[in-house]
């Protein structure tokens, strides 16, 4: 048998477009890759519960067992292509719509999410998840007390970034209500309580974990594991929006898209910034500066040089909401051909991929 190769994941949060992310995943597993450390935000994060609690550690059938379970039924005399919109109207496993009506003028959201923390609890193996030594997790939520993110993880390597002012994380045994937390998007869904605080969707402060990832790694890790990030939210090289519904969905992407690389110059810079790191590690060494934690957390950046990233198609308004079996089945597909595309563009050497 063919020794499984380690990965790391970062997983964004887009509603439905994460079938895209369940296809991209098990293909991943499917060709022999095992991730050892995931973040995940909003249905990331229940993608990342699913992978690091799969049961069994089978992360293939524990996908599609969550996906089975939140996609709704096939309408047989409704064209499949139109069936986009009925979880408007509920998903069962998922999410109702509140009906207190006499109590609407306190209403914070408009549906309740108590159908995904019995999903969760039913389907994710809880005890496996909060292992370190099977998979590192963490999970992003966004604190409406500072409006800064939160990431809460099974594992942490030395404490590196655990107070970043408006991004803490904190090492916790990690339930239902950590990963239903990430998920609350507001004004459908109603924050989540921890402890003594109130979290939404963390995908409100950044939609792309890779911060709460570079927690997880070990110093190896660093230097050499493949991280993969799933991009839900393309944005780049795309036409103008020429209606009004392509102007929504533009919106939307430009809310949620990956701003991974606006912090480190894009990717034609990342080489240099990667230097950077290396002459500042030069000029600290000896110095008392190389035992704080800033200076420990830049070079955690050096992981940046792993990262790919697989990239789904231009958003569409509304199918962030399409749970139909036609709609999960088509962002499946096109995730699992993107991974296939990307082992092939990665295939040839870059000399002929400039030619061609």
């Amino acid at each position: 048998m063919a020794k499984s190769k380690p990965i790391g994941l970062v997983l964004q949060g887009g509603g439905a477009l994460g079938a895209f992310e369940y296809g991209v995943v098990t293909e991943l597993v499917e060709q022999g890759y095992q991730p050892v450390a995931v973040s995940g935000v909003s249905i990331g994060a229940i993608n990342a519960a699913a992978i690091a609690g799969a049961p069994g550690g089978d992360i293939a059938a524990s996908l599609k067992r969550m996906w089975d379970t939140i996609t709704l039924p096939d309408v047989p005399w409704w064209p499949k292509a139109q069936q986009a919109d009925l979880s408007m109207l509920g998903n069962p496993p998922f999410w109702r719509a509140r009906t207190d009506y006499l109590d609407m003028a306190s209403w914070t959201s408009y549906c309740d999410t108590s159908p995904m923390r019995a999903t969760l609890a039913s389907h994710v193996d809880f005890r496996q998840l909060n292992d370190p030594h099977h998979v590192r997790i963490g999970v992003t939520a966004t604190d409406l007390h500072t409006g800064g993110q939160v990431t809460f993880s099974n594992f942490m390597f030395g404490n590196v970034r655990d107070d970043a002012g408006n991004h803490k994380a904190r090492a916790t045994t990690l339930g239902p209500e950590h990963v239903l937390a990430s998920g609350s998007l507001p004004p459908g869904f109603p924050p989540v309580q921890i402890d003594d605080r109130l979290y939404w969707d963390g995908g409100l402060f950044s939609n792309t974990p890779i911060d709460a990832l570079l927690n997880l790694l070990t110093p190896d890790e660093i230097a050499h594991l493949p991280i993969y990030v799933v991009d839900l939210f393309p944005t780049s090289g795309l036409p103008a929006p020429q209606n009004m519904v392509e102007v929504q969905s533009r919106a939307l992407a430009l809310q949620y898209q990956n701003r991974f690389w606006a912090d480190y110059g894009g990717t034609a810079e990342l080489g240099e910034f990667l230097e950077m790191l290396d002459g500042v590690a030069l000029l600290a060494k000896g110095n008392p500066i190389e035992h704080t934690p800033a200076f420990r957390w830049l070079q955690r950046l050096h992981a940046l040089k792993n990262v790919r990233v697989i990239s789904g198609a231009e958003v569409v308004y509304g199918k962030d909401h399409d749970f139909s079996p036609y709609g999960v089945g088509q962002r499946y597909a096109a995730g699992r051909a993107a991974v296939r595309a990307h082992m092939e563009e990665a295939a040839v050497p870059a000399t002929l991929a400039r030619v061609a």
